[in-house]
């Protein structure tokens, strides 16, 4: 008979050979409590098994598959690694979070569970244990197909130091309980404790490539820089289709697994993406005017009324496309770094929310279009607290906050200054983007209030790597939103603010999602009771506890929420009836449209010859509109 520790060793490949890792698997052995081997037998014989297909398919069964997307990016990301230093970057989605599944996915219109790696599920009686059967003709991008040990390997891999990680090891440490390997395609999830939504969670797991990462130690962080990391979903990057600063390129999997399954199939169509490097905005939208870029996001009001004016809009090749969506938005503003001397004051802080007048942005930059943002934690439903509202812009009570903190004289420029001759002068970041040109607005804005912002405007991933070092004084930003429950423990909790040194000093920690750098014992209390909370009531509660207590700490200055997106489109891209679906943050994000290249050669020679194919088009989907 094996040994229990031979057992754990044995990793199947593609090929049929096994490949064993003896460090992976001896921490399995270590933690016997954790990782459980049992047998098919021992599966509790009374679970009601579900598979999901009382849901809607959402996919248009019109769509096609083949042809090359031309996409854009403003700069490649500065690593293919997905966990890790800067691996938290601006293009993570494209090559990750919208091209990788758990064993469950969330049905994009209801919110209910639908199959993705698993295609059946069973909650215990208790509501503590999720089981979970895997589609056995599930593969990775590299070939490799995934089974149970995969899943063990998501726990290794995560809380590994090696990965440098310190978010993904608290989330795999803290937030489950156990998993149990019943054979290679059936498991089960233990939760750490009762907790509503608890399937939501538990069906969240991803599993990683045994096979890719068995190389994983020390080195990590430099040995798989430049790789990427293979994933669940439809697309990956070929070694020779990442050229830095010039191009990245997802091709597609040769008979992807998903193709055969009802929420995957008429999905992910184009054979191809490629996305080349245009580093200035208004190149991108004339390349796009051109039909070099199939479409791109037209946000800014300049290019949404703009395009009336274009040619290829006028003479019926291109569409305007406005679509409203109903999802947790993301928190659009201004991050103030507490850790620098004059933004550690609560009051210097609170009188720049006074003195940054974002509504001004909006009505004019913006023409209206856009809605100011309350608080940090938006579109939660039931968990965002509606009676926070953003402070005001008024000279009078930034100057009165601000002589609270001490800085009640101004010098001959108007700043204020307090008695050490400290001026209330800040280094006011964006990127490259055209967001830059509200720049002036907000400048001017905070100096009737007698406060200098010193514009700094930097390439995208060189603005990140910034921040991410906690060198900003104040940036504009925003974080992606992936689910309904208030997840602050990354951007506000005080194990993501400081570090202790060696020496005992203590310096802002690094290479995490707390870009404030607040180190807030009652806020830090109220999101570990909060991750702790087993009662809906409870978590409600604390979700506006905590948002209340973020808004009287005032490191986060709201700025706006978008309401859905904009783009404009050559007709080759076919989009399903009602355009998207609910929980859409962008075209791309469930890959429903689809590509005509035979019309795209004929209305670009078309359109080259001067001919005219119809009227102009707009689109406007609101049947989600949530505000």
């Amino acid at each position: 008979m094996r040994t229990l520790l031979a057992l754990l060793l044995t990793l199947t490949s593609a090929a049929g050979q096994t490949y064993e890792d003896p460090k992976a698997a001896a921490y399995y052995a270590a933690q016997p409590d954790f990782f459980r081997f049992a047998t098919a037998a021992d599966l509790p014989s009374d679970l009601v098994w579900q598979d999901g297909t009382a849901q809607t398919e959402f996919a248009d069964p019109r769509a096609v598959r083949g042809g090359t997307l031309r996409q854009f990016t403003t700069s490649t990301p500065p690593t293919l690694r997905r966990v890790g230093p800067n691996a938290n970057n601006g293009f993570r989605g494209e090559l990750y979070d919208n091209n990788d599944f758990g064993l469950l996915s969330t049905h994009p219109n209801t919110d209910e569970p639908i199959p993705a790696l698993a295609t059946s599920w069973a909650m215990s009686a208790d509501g503590m244990t999720a089981y979970f059967r895997l589609d056995p003709n599930a593969r990775f991008t590299d070939g490799q197909p995934i089974t149970a040990d995969d899943f063990f390997y998501t726990f290794y891999f995560h809380r590994s130091p090696w990965a440098k990680a310190d978010w993904y090891a608290d989330y795999y440490t803290r937030e489950w309980g156990g998993i149990t390997r019943y054979d290679a395609h059936t498991i089960a999830v233990k939760a750490p404790r009762q907790r509503p939504y608890q399937l939501e969670q538990l069906g969240g797991l991803i599993p990683l490539p045994r096979n890719f990462f068995k190389d994983f130690g020390p080195n990590y962080e430099k040995a798989y820089n430049d790789r990427f990391h293979p994933t669940t979903g439809a697309y990956y990057v070929k070694p020779e289709g990442f050229l830095r600063e010039k191009s990245i390129t997802l091709s597609r999997v040769t008979d992807w697994w998903g193709d055969r399954r009802k929420f995957f199939r008429y999905r992910y169509n184009p054979d191809t993406i490629e996305y080349g490097v245009i580093r200035e905005i208004d190149s991108a939208y004339a390349s796009m005017l051109a039909g070099e870029i199939d479409f791109m996001p037209i946000m800014m009001p300049r290019y949404w009324y703009g395009t009336n004016d274009q040619k290829p809009y006028r003479d019926g090749y291109l569409t305007k496309a406005q679509f409203f969506n109903d999802i947790p938005r993301p928190p659009y503003g201004l991050y103030l770094n507490t850790q620098k001397p004059l933004l550690s004051d609560v009051h210097v802080r609170v009188g720049l929310q006074h003195a940054t007048d974002f509504q001004r942005v909006i009505d004019g930059f913006y023409r209206g279009d856009y809605e100011r943002l309350s608080q940090f934690s938006e579109g939660l439903g039931k968990f965002t607290d509606p009676a926070i509202r953003p402070r005001r812009y008024s000279p009078e009570l930034a100057r009165a906050a601000f002589a609270k903190a001490g800085f009640t004289r101004a010098g001959d420029d108007g700043i204020l200054m307090n008695a050490a001759g400290e001026r209330l002068s800040f280094r006011l970041t964006f990127d490259t983007s055209d967001r830059r040109k509200f720049l002036a607005t907000l400048v001017e804005s905070a100096r009737r209030c007698g406060v200098e912002y010193r514009p700094e405007t930097l390439e995208h991933t060189t603005m990140y790597r910034k921040v991410m070092e906690k060198n900003h004084d104040i940036v504009f930003w925003a974080w992606s939103v992936s689910s309904r429950l208030p997840a602050l423990w990354e951007s506000h909790h005080a194990d993501n603010a400081v570090e202790t040194l060696t020496d005992g000093r203590k310096v802002p920690k690094r290479q995490t999602n707390n870009i404030t750098g607040i180190d807030d014992p009652a806020l830090t209390k109220m999101i570990d009771q909060f991750r702790e909370a087993t009662r809906e009531d409870e978590m409600i509660r604390l979700a506006h506890e905590m948002q209340r207590r973020i808004h009287d700490l005032a490191d986060f200055i709201p700025g706006f929420r978008v309401p859905g997106y904009r783009i404009a489109h050559w007709d080759w891209v076919k989009f399903p009836r009602g355009f998207d679906v609910r929980s859409a943050e962008d075209p791309g994000q469930h890959g429903l449209f689809w590509l005509d290249p035979a019309q795209r050669e004929a209305d670009l020679r078309d359109f080259r010859a001067g001919k005219v194919r119809g009227a102009p088009k707009t689109v406007i989907e609101d049947r989600w509109r949530a505000e």
